[in-house]
């Protein structure tokens, strides 16, 4: 019983602290800035050509910002994954069905926002302001 007691209470706690939430650190908050490619859209009738757009990302610590064209628009985000090289974001934005995903590379100052369909993805470069 001794055994079984000592067990629960050294194996337990280490369980619940590798349960931790990961957060992003400080240096991947800031601006990225990129475009997302000319497609094409199936409106159902005809094959639109839809042009490129310039697309803004701001991470900060608690929130996001897109900006894509004229239309700006926050929400919030959870890490999904962190992997060696990158971590995946889910962006809630608010007003919008389908949520956003983010890649943040750990090393070259960059993201990629995977496109939602028909958008191709695209990819920012952290500026420096």
């Amino acid at each position: 019983m001794m055994r079984f007691l000592l067990v629960l209470f050294l194996v337990f706690p280490m369980i619940g602290l590798s349960q931790r939430p990961i957060q992003l650190k400080p240096k991947y908050y800031g601006i990225y800035k990129g475009k997302i490619p000319a497609f094409l859209m199936d409106s159902g009738k005809d094959l639109l050509s839809v042009e490129d757009s310039p697309i803004t990302v701001e991470i900060r610590r608690e929130s996001i910002v897109f900006t894509i064209g004229s239309n700006k628009k926050s929400g919030d985000y959870k890490i999904l994954l962190e992997a060696k090289d990158y971590f995946i974001l889910d962006c809630k934005i608010n007003g919008q069905a389908a949520n956003e995903r983010l890649m943040v590379f750990k090393k070259g100052d960059k993201i990629t926002r995977e496109g939602l369909f028909p958008q191709p993805n695209a990819n920012l470069k952290k500026t420096n302001n």
